[in-house]
């Protein structure tokens, strides 16, 4: 029985060749099945190849890898030196032993539509012994963007630091203060 709805003579031809009459039919349909599949295969691979963009074509390949800046120009000339806003968001202690190290982790959004480019640093009388990534890239609004502060004490005693988040349109600054435990 054709089980396609037509018959291409296929089976047909088999028959007066002298195979039987049901694995002539079964020979054909597996025919039309691949032949089926060749053009569902071909349909795909055109349009896969349709949906094709470059690197550079795709707006929406800076959402995807995170804290990618959007524009470039130097953010040291735009912003200039770092220096600690009007408002400290909070203080924050971290406690690490000699030669240890003491992690703390934020998640912030902009505080705006859409995406800004901001710079995360560390004013200049800040101790060398406190670290932050990432230091620069893209913050959006309906994304948290994490920022790792990271204090490995080179001495005995109570460090500070100044931490600044800086983009075009807001500060923030964050009192750092870590002691060897």
């Amino acid at each position: 029985k054709n089980a396609w709805g037509k018959s291409t003579g296929y089976a047909d031809t088999l028959i007066d060749k002298g195979v039987e009459e049901v694995r002539a039919q079964q020979l054909e349909n597996w025919h039309n099945q691949q032949e089926l599949r060749d053009k569902k295969r071909e349909h795909a691979k055109f349009t896969d190849e349709f949906d094709k963009v470059t690197y550079e074509e795709d707006w929406r390949a800076l959402a995807k890898f995170g804290v990618e800046r959007n524009q470039d120009f130097d953010l040291n000339e735009a912003f200039g030196p770092v220096v600690a806003g009007d408002v400290i968001e909070d203080t924050v202690e971290l406690h690490a032993s000699y030669g240890g190290r003491a992690v703390w982790e934020t998640k912030l959004r902009n505080e705006f539509m859409g995406f800004a480019d901001f710079r995360m640093a560390f004013t200049a009388d800040s101790s060398r012994d406190f670290e932050v990534h990432p230091t620069e890239g893209s913050i959006q609004a309906n994304k948290d963007t994490e920022f790792i502060v990271k204090f490995a004490p080179q001495g005995p005693g109570v460090r500070e630091a100044t931490l600044v988040l800086e983009t075009e349109d807001f500060k923030k600054t964050w009192k750092i203060i870590g002691s060897t435990a």
